[in-house]
C-alpha cells in the first residue's frame, strides 16, 4: 500500500536512492509547476517537467554526434569534441551564409596582398583600386586630379583658374553688360540703360521698350518690311543756322537708273528726278496763285502774284460761264503780270490762275 503525502517531505540535503520517477503513458492530469513524471510510452521514453503552463523535456533529444565534412570526432556520450580537419588550407561551408564572431578572423588568417597599408586620396589626388574577380583589393593607389580650369573667350590670355585658391569673375561691359551673383547662379543681361561703343549687328528681333539712340556715322537696316508709329520723319535732324544740305529720299532700282525726291535747299523747291541727273520741281499751293479780276470800266489790271520769277503760266477764264478766256498777258515783274482787255469785263467776272514753273 503505498504512502500518500499531504505535506513536503525534507530529506535535509540527504540522498534519495533507489528512486523510481513516477512512470505514467500519458502526463498527469491538474499538475503543479516543477511537477516531474517518466512517459513510459514506446517510443517516447523520456522525464518531463511542468514549467506552470506545459510539460517540457528535460531528458535531451540527442542521441549522437557525428562529424561531418571536414570534421573529425564525435560520439553518443558524455563529453563530445568536433575537431576541424583541412588539408588544402580551404574550408567548405555547405550554407547560404557564414557567420564569423568579432574578432575570429585576424591578419594571420589573410594573405598578403600587394597592397600598401595607408591612406589614399588627397585634395589634389584620387585614390584608385583594383579588385579581382574574388572581390578582394589587389591594388591601391592614387591619380592627380587637374586643380586648374582653363578659361577661353574670343579674345585675351587664359592664365587658368587654380581652383580652391583663384575667384573666377565674370565681367561685363559697363553700359553694355551687366552681370550679377546669388548663391551659385551668375546671371549676365542687359542694363537698363545700354550703350553700344562700336558697331551693333541684330539677326532677328530688337524690340526696345525705351528711347534707341544711334550716333554712328551710318545705320543699315536689312529689312524687308520698316513700320513705324511715327508720322514725322526729321531728316537732317543735326542741322543748325542757315540751311543747306539738300535732303530726300532715294530709291534703288539695281541695274537702272535711281530715283529720287528731295528738297532743292538753294532753290527752296521740292523736285523729282526719273534719271538721276534731272531734276524737275514738284507744284505745290507756294506755287499757284489765283484772284478775280473786273470791275466793268477798267480794261487794264495789275496782278501781283509774288511768285519769285517771270517763268509762270497764266490763265483766265469767265467766272459766269466757265469757258476759257483770251487776253493780253505781260509778266511785268518776278512779281507782277499785267492783264489787258479791249472790253472792261464786268465786277469779278474773270478768273486769274497764275503756276510757277
Amino acid at each position: 500500500m503505498a504512502l500518500k503525502y499531504l505535506t513536503h517531505l525534507n530529506l535535509n540535503q540527504n540522498e534519495l536512492q533507489n528512486a523510481v520517477i513516477h512512470p505514467l503513458g500519458t502526463a498527469p492530469s491538474s499538475p503543479v509547476e516543477g511537477q516531474i513524471y517518466y512517459n513510459s510510452t514506446s517510443g517516447n521514453k523520456k522525464v518531463y517537467i511542468y514549467n506552470g503552463s506545459a510539460f517540457v523535456n528535460i531528458s535531451g533529444d540527442i542521441s549522437e554526434v557525428i562529424a561531418g565534412d571536414a570534421l573529425t570526432g564525435g560520439g553518443n556520450s558524455g563529453s563530445v569534441t568536433l575537431n576541424v580537419a583541412v588539408d588544402d588550407s580551404t574550408i567548405e561551408v555547405n550554407s547560404d551564409a557564414l557567420r564569423v564572431k568579432a574578432g575570429g578572423i585576424g591578419a594571420n588568417e589573410l594573405a598578403a596582398t600587394s597592397v600598401t597599408a595607408g591612406s589614399y586620396g588627397s585634395s589634389s589626388a584620387i585614390p584608385t583600386f583594383t579588385v579581382d574577380a574574388d572581390g578582394r583589393l589587389t591594388a591601391a593607389g592614387t591619380a592627380s586630379i587637374t586643380t586648374t580650369l582653363d578659361i577661353a573667350a574670343d579674345s585675351g590670355t587664359d592664365n587658368g583658374v587654380v581652383l580652391g585658391t583663384d575667384t573666377l569673375t565674370v565681367a561685363g561691359t559697363t553700359n553694355e553688360i551687366e552681370t550679377s551673383v546669388s548663391g551659385d547662379t551668375i546671371t549676365v543681361g542687359l542694363p537698363n540703360d545700354v550703350t553700344i561703343g562700336n558697331n551693333l549687328t541684330v539677326t532677328n528681333n530688337l524690340l526696345v521698350s525705351g528711347n534707341l539712340t544711334v550716333s554712328g556715322t551710318q545705320t543699315i537696316v536689312n529689312t524687308e518690311t520698316i513700320q513705324l508709329a511715327d508720322n514725322i520723319i526729321v531728316l537732317n535732324s543735326n542741322a543748325t543756322g542757315t540751311p543747306s544740305e539738300n535732303a530726300g529720299i532715294e530709291i534703288e532700282r539695281g541695274d537702272s537708273t535711281n530715283v529720287a525726291l528731295r528738297w532743292n535747299e538753294s532753290d527752296d523747291d521740292w523736285e523729282v528726278t526719273t534719271d538721276g541727273s534731272n531734276y524737275y520741281n514738284i507744284s505745290t499751293a507756294a506755287d499757284s496763285f489765283k484772284t478775280s479780276i473786273g470791275d466793268g470800266s477798267a480794261t487794264s489790271y495789275t496782278v501781283t502774284h509774288n511768285l519769285g520769277t517771270r517763268d509762270v503760266l497764266v490763265e483766265l477764264y469767265d467766272a459766269s460761264s466757265y469757258e476759257t478766256v483770251i487776253a493780253d498777258v505781260t509778266r511785268t515783274s518776278t512779281s507782277v503780270v499785267t492783264v489787258a482787255f479791249t472790253a472792261a469785263p464786268s465786277t469779278n467776272d474773270i478768273r486769274v490762275l497764275i503756276r510757277k514753273i
